[in-house]
């Protein structure tokens, strides 16, 4: 039999464990999926751009299939309709074989026109690379055309840190410094000095902690960023991202994110791997704030 007194130490114990716990590692906030393909390609910088009026999201989508004799995938940029969720894809399906790759770092966006324009990528025999637009619109179909106007806007320089080298100084982008303090442990830092959150090693056997890339909201009101933990050359956890709203505290965000970029203030977009139960592969996931 349990006794009143034990029975009430045990239930101070529960919640001293679980306020520590929370304070230690915040609860997960899992997103939501936009789209159900596991093919995104989690590489361009930026991962995703918008239209002129954030009505449509384009990213990247690779096909590889090995028996087809393939070396590298075929990159096609993807259309999502935000608020219908409605998915696009101008150069023809996912499951495709044949046709032109494209680069992404080619994108502009020409927002007089409501159209897109990508570039033939490196893959291609042509020497010319040539050009190709799509109308952002649910018929969009990438056809080819000459050189974009010098109008042409391109997306948005990605901020971002990767802190991967033995000896990592103090280096400070877009108004924000990372700091490491010593093997262990790493700050985030204002321009200002003040220190926006600070990331201790989770166990005693970690050798290395880092800040692996981040990106400011549009008006510099949350920041978004991933940490990293190594306990030694080969072996790490799982790499954690968060995001904090200064001077709050920071918001574990569930998955493994390999890039992320931002809708406004309110919404954050980010190319996640997908359990295996849930597909596999990489695909986006999106968090309102």
């Amino acid at each position: 039999m349990i006794t009143g007194s034990v029975r009430w130490l045990l239930v101070a114990l529960t919640v001293l464990v679980g306020a520590c716990t929370a304070t230690e590692d915040p609860p997960d906030r899992l997103g939501e999926w936009l789209v159900d393909v596991g093919s995104v390609d989690c590489s361009p910088l930026p991962v995703v751009s918008f239209s002129a009026n954030r009505d449509w999201m384009l990213f990247w989508i690779e096909h590889f299939q090995p028996d087809a004799g393939m070396r590298f995938p075929l990159v096609a940029p993807a259309l999502l309709e935000m608020e219908s969720r409605q998915l696009v894809l101008p150069a023809g399906p996912i499951e495709r074989v044949e046709g032109p790759s494209f680069s992404p770092s080619s994108v502009c966006w020409d927002d007089a026109g409501q159209g897109v324009f990508v570039r033939a990528g490196s893959q291609q025999r042509d020497a010319e690379h040539p050009w190709y637009r799509a109308d952002i619109g649910p018929d969009a179909e990438l056809v080819r055309v000459a050189a974009p106007p010098q109008s042409c806007r391109q997306p948005a320089q990605v901020e971002w840190q990767s802190h991967r080298e033995a000896v990592i100084p103090a280096e400070v982008h877009g108004g924000l410094e990372v700091v490491r303090d010593g093997c262990c442990a790493v700050e985030l830092q204002a321009a200002d000095g003040r220190v926006l959150v600070r990331h201790e090693a989770r166990s005693a056997q970690s050798d290395y902690v880092s800040v692996g890339m981040y990106a400011w909201s549009e008006s510099r009101t949350r920041l978004a960023y991933t940490v990293h933990e190594e306990t030694s050359w080969r072996f790490a956890r799982p790499t954690r991202s968060f995001v904090i709203d200064p001077p709050g505290q920071p918001q574990l965000l569930d998955g493994r994110m390999y890039a992320f970029a931002w809708r406004g203030d309110e919404e954050l977009i980010a190319c996640v791997n997908r359990p295996r139960s849930e597909g596999g592969g990489n695909s986006l996931k999106r968090w309102r704030f």
